[in-house]
């Protein structure tokens, strides 16, 4: 059988209510030359045998409930494609994606990852959504990379600039440059990997968005940890590799003290509103000391040293 020029990893962990609409997002691209890797991670809500019997491109591929790294790494191995596409199985790629991605990739042979701009799909009050057809563009128009998203990323990545996961697509030669991701982690390990990249190759975005990204409970976005793992990313990357990128941009230490303070800050302020003013205070003292808000932090972390108030009291 020849390899399929693009190969699409989905991976999926009891995902049956949003998964179809994915899937189809998917199979429905002009672009066909893909295979499409469907990881089933422990599910224990439908036959995920069942979904290859819909189109031969797909592939199901099962593991025992190790976590999305683990998933995502075992469809890379596993994958034939020259260039490699991520979707979470609640999201929704854009007609024309690929085609888009693919038409850059051979105009622009020296870029490594080629990504582009997603839309929010939050929730509807009453529950549900807003269909996924009124908020289509036709990603196919898309030709030319917005400067500001695009080239050596790593200082830009550092500053903040966000690779949505199901917006991207990278060639086999740096994943197998880089590697995969890194599995110990239990966030960040997306910006962990395009940082990797980042410091290896160019990265281009397209100036259009590509993708919905589905918001609901049990999104990323939702989830909350007491440890601020995005903030020990930054810590890290800048131990890591410096302050220098691989082209000649330079990354401005007190901007990226003015980074991490924001980061801190929001993970305060998150589980200020929560409750877990612990957790917060610990947050606002890290903000302050980078000197971000400094005010306000200090105001928060007097709050958090008063009685909670539970609801309807």
């Amino acid at each position: 059988m020849n390899s399929p020029h693009v190969s699409v990893i989905i991976p999926v962990r009891n995902g049956k209510d949003y998964l179809q609409e994915a899937l189809d997002s998917v199979l429905q691209q002009s672009f066909t030359d893909l295979e499409l890797l469907l990881i089933n991670d422990g599910s224990t809500d439908d036959d995920y045998d069942r979904y290859a019997l819909q189109d031969e491109r797909i592939r199901v591929l099962h593991l025992t409930g190790t976590g999305v790294s683990r998933a995502r790494n075992v469809g890379m191995a596993q994958s034939r494609g020259e260039l490699i596409a991520f979707l979470d199985a609640d999201d929704v790629w854009f007609p024309g994606k690929l085609q888009a991605q693919v038409r850059y990739f051979d105009a622009h042979p020296d870029v490594g990852v080629v990504f582009g701009k997603f839309i929010r799909w939050p929730a509807l009050p009453g529950g549900g959504f807003a269909p996924a057809s009124s908020l289509m563009q036709d990603a196919n128009l898309l030709v030319d990379a917005d400067p500001e998203r695009s080239g050596w990323l790593y200082t830009k990545l550092m500053n903040g600039v966000l690779v949505g996961m199901n917006t991207a697509v990278v060639r086999r030669s740096v994943y197998e440059s880089i590697g995969g991701f890194n599995e110990s982690m239990r966030q960040g390990e997306d910006y962990d990997f395009w940082l990797r990249a980042s410091r290896i190759c160019e990265m281009h975005s397209l100036n259009g968005s590509v993708a919905l990204y589905r918001i609901h409970e049990s999104s990323a976005m939702h989830q909350l940890s007491s440890e601020n793992h995005l903030a020990r990313l930054l810590h890290a990357a800048s131990l890591r590799w410096g302050y220098k990128g691989s082209g000649n941009d330079l990354l401005n230490e007190k901007s990226l003290s003015q980074r991490i303070g924001q980061v801190e800050f929001d993970h305060a302020y998150s589980h200020f509103w929560k409750g877990d003013h612990s957790i917060a205070r610990k947050s606002f003292w890290h903000a302050m000391r980078s000197r971000h808000r400094p005010m306000r932090c200090a105001i928060y972390i007097a709050l958090t040293f008063l009685p909670i108030r539970k609801r309807g009291k």
